[in-house]
């Protein structure tokens, strides 16, 4: 019995914890929502010509380009509206390796709605030759909601990533036309979170007693930090031509916090003392280093052009797992042991992002562009926690300078997700599994103020 419980609660709860949704997935909780200034310019920022105080995490060798002091604040808005459509008919567990649904339903997650502050404050010294600044940005996060009764609640119902990097950077500006920078960032996970159901009734049947029982709820908590550094250059070739690149390290922090089980019954029940359980645990999670390249093309007083790439390197997150301490017996230690650590396969993944900046009047900027930001799981891997779709989006923005020292920016994008056809049958003796298509679309809106001072 001690095996087969192994086999299958081990399964069910090491593999699904929730560790690997925050660890993975480039368009799934990769945002690079930086700032009201970039989302308007197509999400670009990295050449160092749009005089945005951002730069301290976008570019940092840009900040000997920036005049005095300057500090903005921003905040950006958020709206996805996820959806899942049955591909096959399905009655659940014991008819099919799928859980309950019918071909062509629709099933819509709850939409996230979620606000995202940014700060930044740089100064200048030495007539530009030596710059600094500290920033607050949120370049990484994930909110989804699933009903409980969707085909997807046996991998996840609820998930939160709420995570900041405050930066710094020092730029030393090594001769006209050529600065470089270095910068350590302070991460901090303050809430990681996912919530997902127990096929109780297809437990108890494996462990050989009757298959009944609803489902149970299992949420993992975690909060953690941890320190990284980025470094850049700017590379100024003439007043039309210059070229921005900027190194971010890989971060590994190790979340701490709790693992809990509610709703119990059967012989998992009487193998976890009761029908609810909780023990501590902690887990890993990752940012991926990152090289991001820019060319700003400034063809006359009023145009700016600028296309950027980025590269993205998921490999430090290919082996990730739950370690759960506490009180445990032998056989609970067995069981959230069973499947954990669990493997991976990501993708190194390419970004890219276009945009055109017009001044029309000492006061007025438009803006527009556009971007792509890629996925990094395969198929085999796809989870439903936070929906890893490649996403494309179109952009608009404004800057208005309300007076010489005070400036405002705004900004629009709508993303459109590309959709991708999953079939993860699951366990066959669980009812774990899906199958259909996902997409999803988002709203996105940023406004900022800045406030310059020569």
């Amino acid at each position: 019995m001690k095996k087969r419980l192994s086999a299958v609660l081990g399964a069910v709860l090491a593999s699904t914890m929730g560790v690997q949704s925050f660890a993975l997935g480039t368009a799934s909780y990769s945002s690079e929502l930086i700032s009201a200034r970039s989302l308007g310019q197509g999400g670009t920022g990295v050449a160092g010509t749009q005089n945005d105080p951002i730069a301290v995490y976008t570019n940092p060798a840009a900040l000997t380009e920036m005049k005095g002091t300057q500090a903005t604040v921003g905040l950006s808005y958020v709206n996805a509206s996820p959806k899942f459509k049955n591909a096959a008919t399905s009655a659940g567990f014991g008819a099919s390796t799928y859980s309950k649904g019918t071909a062509g339903d629709v099933t819509g997650a709850r939409a996230t709605s979620v606000a995202i502050p940014d700060f930044a404050i740089t100064s200048s010294w030495l007539d530009g030759r030596v710059a600094a600044g500290l920033a607050a940005v949120t370049p990484y996060g994930l909110e989804t909601h699933w009903d409980g009764d969707s085909p997807m609640r046996y991998q996840a119902t609820d998930a939160r990533l709420r995570m900041v990097d405050v930066t710094s950077a020092l730029a030393y500006k090594v001769c006209s036309g050529f600065s470089i920078a270095a910068g350590l960032d302070y991460w901090n996970t303050v809430e990681g979170a996912l919530e997902h159901k127990i096929n109780v009734a297809a437990l108890n049947s494996s462990l050989g007693g009757a298959a009944v029982g609803a489902d149970a709820n299992s949420r993992l908590n975690g909060n953690g930090d941890g320190f990284g550094y980025h470094v850049g250059t700017v590379l100024r070739f003439n007043a039309r031509h210059q070229l921005g690149v900027v190194y971010h390290s890989a971060v590994r922090m190790a979340l701490t916090g709790n693992a809990q089980i509610k709703g119990l019954s059967g012989t998992a029940a009487t193998v976890f003392g009761g029908s609810n359980f909780s023990t501590d645990a902690n887990a890993p999670l990752y940012i991926p280093q990152n090289v991001q390249v820019g060319y700003s093309y400034t063809p006359n007083e009023r145009w700016n052009l600028e296309a950027d790439a980025s590269w993205y390197d998921w490999y430090a997150a290919r082996q990730l797992g739950v370690v759960y301490q506490g009180n445990l017996t032998s056989t609970q230690a067995s069981v959230l042991a069973s499947g954990n650590p669990t493997e991976f396969k990501p993708r190194k993944t390419i970004n890219f992002g276009f945009g055109a900046n017009y001044k029309a009047s000492d006061a007025l900027q438009l803006r527009a562009g556009g971007y792509y930001q890629a996925a990094a799981l395969p198929e085999s891997y796809f989870d439903a926690a936070f929906v890893d779709l490649p996403r494309y989006a179109a952009t608009l923005g404004a800057g208005w300078a309300v007076t010489k020292s005070l400036g405002m920016d705004f900004a629009y994008n709508a993303v459109f997700f590309h959709a991708r056809d999953v079939n993860a049958p699951g366990a066959a003796s669980s009812g774990s599994g899906y199958d259909g298509r996902f997409t999803s679309f988002a709203n996105i809106v940023s406004a900022s103020l800045t406030w310059r001072v020569d």
